[in-house]
């Protein structure tokens, strides 16, 4: 069965190979990071984590794809893809998850409604 693609609300910012960022990230439209990061981030619609990118954060979005290296817990009030090749050291706490052959995790997992994830926070 294919994935159904998250819903995006226009073109994605992308953070390109070789920049690197440190601090409190916050965003309202597609991102796309194929840098580094260390911090956090926070953000109302789409995170992609690209294949070379390193992120050390705590993440908050709508809907997280990781393609790269995180290390850091994920929380996404959609859904959370582990594509194949995709290293995710932390905790992930969203109502669907999606993880690939080849994928790297380390964590604990806790899948609830988008209404309960709200009460637990």
């Amino acid at each position: 069965m294919a994935s159904k693609e998250p819903r995006r609300r226009g073109e994605a910012t992308i953070f390109a190979h070789g920049s690197a960022f440190k601090g409190i990230l916050k965003f309202g439209k597609p991102l796309k990071i194929l840098g580094k990061f260390e911090g956090e981030i926070k953000g109302s619609d789409v995170l992609e984590i690209g294949p070379q990118a390193k992120i050390n954060a705590h993440i908050e979005a709508t809907y997280v794809v990781v393609y790269g290296h995180v290390t850091g817990n994920v929380v996404a009030s959609e859904k959370v893809e582990l594509k194949q090749g995709a290293t995710l050291v932390g905790n992930i706490r969203s109502p669907k998850l999606e993880i690939d052959d080849g994928v790297i995790f380390e964590g604990q997992c806790e899948m609830k409604g988008n209404s309960q994830l709200e009460k637990a926070s």
